[in-house]
């Protein structure tokens, strides 16, 4: 699996949406990427505003505000541009159960965000009693997946596997497989 670190001095200062997509319009970034990683933003923000009875411009994130989560984001942004897939199905969504500690103090799991994000997806709770799909995990599957589900019949092609940090009870990967 391939794993890259994120190592920044980030001040955890939340930021507004206005601030990420200041950042993210004054890059150098092709367009569709821009897009794409503003409207996951703009989608994120709507979901946190739902959870926490605010507007979208009043919402201020915390962990997913941080430079970090700003790379993730723009990252999966850059890599599908790059596949540009016809066609994205996602299986079944495990989220985990349990609680999680935020900045906004201990969580239930899925956290609310996570749960108006997914909302008509095909979900499970999974294995491991903590955290399996974060909020930012979640704008990304709710932005980029066509369909959930098993996965479609397909001649495959190639296959590829991400690592996280978190020690979890099975392999901590998210799984591509590409295929016609």
């Amino acid at each position: 699996a391939v794993r890259f670190d994120v190592k920044v001095s980030d001040d955890p200062q939340p930021r507004g949406l206005a601030a990420i997509r200041r950042l993210i319009e004054k890059s150098a970034l092709a367009a569709p990427v821009k897009e794409a990683s503003l409207a996951i933003f703009e989608r994120l923000a709507a979901a946190e505003a739902a959870a926490h009875g605010e507007t979208v411009e009043l919402v201020h994130f915390h962990e997913v505000g941080m430079v970090d989560s700003i790379i993730d984001i723009v990252g999966a942004a850059v890599l599908m541009d790059r596949l540009s897939p016809a066609r994205v199905v996602c299986s079944p969504v495990a989220l985990g159960s349990g609680t999680v500690e935020t900045m906004h103090g201990l969580m239930p799991v899925p956290a609310p965000a996570t749960v108006n994000l997914l909302a008509g997806a095909v979900v499970c709770e999974g294995e491991g009693g903590q955290e399996l799909t974060t909020p930012t995990g979640a704008a990304l599957v709710a932005h980029f997946a066509d369909g959930f589900g098993t996965l479609p019949e397909m001649v495959l092609e190639k296959a590829g596997y991400g690592a996280g940090t978190r020690e979890t009870q099975r392999p901590n990967l998210l799984r591509m497989l590409l295929g016609k």
